[in-house]
């Protein structure tokens, strides 16, 4: 469950509050150093327990016992550094709290407690297999048309192509082919040829490619489409007047739409989706999707029934993936390993893509050993796929696995932007700096675990099951929320993404009050109601709070909080005009961000308060003149930024 990142963060943390601790408080330090050793007695068992959790239940509960201490001993130092913090800005003496010290030992002892059980579980020490020094290159999984994503799927890109380019008879204004197969089968990617292949881009007049996912939201689906055949932004909320621009848009000309990865099964959502395309004089759509019902509503040509690779077809995607150009040097040994791993792949490109790219990293027959004959190829899970894709997570670097288990928050589908993933993974103390965010998101991407075409301004999506893969290791620390919302959550949520346009079905106080414990909430486009019916008083072990939601008073939401640990604070679409004063006392915030907030007009005088702020990012606030001269003083601000407009 990615416990060595946290244990790395609280590691680290200690070392941070050793100087500030002084003559004064020698028996915390001691104790600081005791829990230091302990921890790292801890991590060198860590990588086999993570290799056994996903088959292992006990070694599973054993870690998630761990992390649960590990979280308490992390807000505990936390606190004590706020404290510092504090006192450094107030000019005072640092008070150890009384119950501190007996705090720490309880945590030594509950860690010491849990540790013993190291030994019945038969743990072994170790660490992950480094990476080499060598950067991998690896192809892109999306977006870039490239040998290995054509690898056995020639025929039917051409079979495709051909019948979404010729012209219908019947005189039927939209058509519709569904790609059906199952998750891993290369759906998406035989999608993504046919969309950039000049054949097509010559053919049509407007493009868009929409990813649908579980929730076929006609409002959200209408408003992206718009955005993808004009290339613009829309703000517009009535459904009526985006379907009536999207007709004025498209009228008399050609359109090919890609709807990727769809489940709904409801006709008359479908129906109202497509009701501006008569305007149109012809529409293709190519559909994705794993579920034969929905091919039947939506499909107006046959069904496209994806296969698998043959054997051929596998082992020469394999050999792109794991040998690039140097399986001419192989010794024979990999190559026969490489075999025997390639069709316990079960003939599946993703499964093939994953596993192959994780054997690029080292070529050692040893290495390669371990993965064929991984006690993982044997687990009881009923999906074939989930084998690779369980080995593929288990032998990443302890310090991938945080980062990649918290992209399971969002929900499938979501595109991912790195620079503000990379921010998040900051606040969680995944990481120090940007850089080497960018250096673990490259690795993910290496994997084949991110999917997107790399460079400056990297945007990702995971694959289906690939998502589904994290969803099912971060179990119910990480959730998300779309449509209604009345779900009964564990209070072990530590991360929630709230979804676009949720509207709560149960009066307040909010059900998710309770969830004392959560350090992510992510709020895209709510209503205000929501904010409203929310106890923030009772969320405060926040790392990370970013809404984006119309509200008017921060005062009336936030009155009684005392958020010590926020590090990323995002406010999008507020209507007050000036921030509260207690956003000055959040000494451990490191990234601020104010945006299209249009009546904002002054920041607060004592802003030069926030010590560890990092970023400062002030995006079409029009009212808000000048910044304060005080922000000057703050040593640690990389970005300070104000635009008016986007």
């Amino acid at each position: 469950m990615g416990l060595g990142g946290v244990i790395s963060n609280l590691l680290s943390l200690g070392a941070q509050l050793m100087p500030a601790l002084g003559t004064q408080h020698r028996q915390i330090e001691k104790e600081l150093k005791q829990l230091a050793k302990l921890l790292e007695r801890i991590k060198v068992r860590l990588y086999d327990a993570e290799e056994r959790e996903i088959w292992d239940r006990s070694v599973k509960l054993w870690l998630q016992e761990l992390k649960e201490v590990a979280y308490d001993a992390e807000d505990a130092l936390d606190e004590y550094r706020y404290d510092v913090l504090r006192a450094q800005v107030e000019a005072d003496q640092i008070q150890v709290p009384d119950h501190m010290l007996n705090r720490i030992k309880e945590i030594r002892n509950e860690f010491d407690e849990i540790a013993n059980d190291r030994v019945a579980l038969q743990l072994s020490e170790g660490e992950a297999p480094r990476r080499s020094n060598t950067d991998l290159e690896i192809a892109p999984t999306s977006g870039i048309v490239v040998e290995s994503d054509i690898i056995g799927r020639k025929r039917e890109k051409e079979e495709l192509i051909d019948r979404l380019c010729t012209e219908v008879c019947d005189g039927q204004i939209i058509s519709v082919v569904t790609i059906v197969g199952i998750g891993g089968i290369g759906k998406t990617t035989l999608a993504q040829l046919v969309y950039n292949d000049k054949r097509v881009q010559k053919n049509f007049d407007k493009f868009g490619w929409l990813c649908v996912s579980e929730d076929f939201n006609v409002q959200r689906l209408t408003r992206e489409l718009f955005e993808c055949i004009t290339s613009g932004s829309c703000n517009v909320a009535n459904l009526n007047v985006l379907q009536e621009n999207i007709s004025k848009e498209i009228r008399g000309k050609k359109v090919f739409l890609v709807l990727d990865n769809v489940w709904n099964e409801n006709r008359s959502h479908w129906e109202l989706f497509r009701a501006p395309f008569m305007s149109a004089l012809m529409v293709k759509i190519l559909v994705t999707t794993r579920d034969k019902l929905v091919a039947r509503i939506m499909q107006t040509l046959p069904t496209f029934n994806l296969g698998y690779l043959s054997e051929e077809e596998s082992w020469q995607m394999f050999q792109h993936y794991a040998f690039g150009e140097a399986i001419q040097n192989t010794c024979s040994n990999l190559v026969d390993i490489g075999k025997q791993i390639m069709k316990k792949c079960g003939m599946l490109p993703l499964a093939i893509k994953l596993i192959a790219s994780l054997l690029r990293e080292g070529k050692e027959e040893e290495s390669w050993n371990m993965i064929l004959k991984s006690e993982l190829w044997e687990s009881d899970v009923r999906n074939e796929i989930f084998h690779p894709l369980q080995i593929s997570y288990a032998r990443l670097p302890a310090y991938l696995k945080p980062c990649f288990l918290y992209c399971s928050m969002f929900p499938r589908g979501y595109r991912y932007n790195v620079d503000d993933l990379v921010k998040l993974w900051i606040s969680q103390g995944y990481l120090q700096t940007k850089k080497i965010g960018w250096d673990y998101a490259k690795q993910l991407w290496q994997r084949s675990l991110f999917e997107g075409e790399y460079g400056e301004n990297f945007n990702f999506t995971l694959h289906d099951m690939v998502h589904e893969l994290a969803r099912s290791i971060s179990g119910l620390e990480y959730n998300s929320i779309d449509g209604s919302m009345a779900p009964d959550f564990s209070e072990k949520l530590h991360h929630l993404y709230v979804g676009d346009g949720v509207k709560l079905v149960e009066p307040p106080p909010c059900p998710l009050g309770k969830f004392t414990n959560l350090r992510t909430l992510i709020v895209d486009n709510c209503a205000e109601n929501f904010l409203r019916a929310f106890d923030f008083s009772e969320v405060q072990k926040l790392r990370v709070l970013q809404l984006e939601s119309r509200f008017d008073d921060l005062e009336l939401h936030f009155r009684s909080v005392n958020f010590k640990h926020l590090r990323h604070l995002s406010l999008n679409g507020g209507r007050f005009e000036r921030l509260p004063e207690f956003i000055c006392s959040l000494y451990n915030l490191q990234n601020l961000t104010l945006e299209n907030c249009p009546y904002l007009k002054e920041l607060p005088q004592s802003i030069d308060n926030l010590l560890n702020l990092e970023e400062l990012l002030i995006i079409g606030c029009k009212e808000l003149q000048v910044l304060h001269v005080s922000l000057c003083t703050l040593q640690k601000l990389l970005i300070c930024e104000s635009r008016k407009y986007h």
